[in-house]
């Protein structure tokens, strides 16, 4: 499944706001910086109720999975 990393001051749940990419480049525990999941026919990221439950997960644990990976803001 590709990577989309989310755009500066992005909103994590709107499929706009990210861009294909290669690999996430972030690290980190307090945002969303990158999802991993299915692309739309729009190739943008097809952000399931499960992907938003990890999402959250994700960020009430601080800490990045499977699916999402995190950063922190400078």
């Amino acid at each position: 499944m590709p990577w989309f990393q989310l755009i500066a001051n992005g909103d994590a749940t709107d499929p706009n706001d990210y861009n294909a990419v290669g690999g996430p480049s972030c690290s980190g525990i307090n945002h969303i910086c990158a999802i991993q999941t299915s692309a739309d026919p729009s190739n943008k990221p097809a952000i399931t109720q499960s992907l938003k439950d990890e999402m959250i997960k994700a960020l009430n644990c601080g800490s990045s999975s499977t699916n999402v990976q995190l950063r922190t803001n400078p």
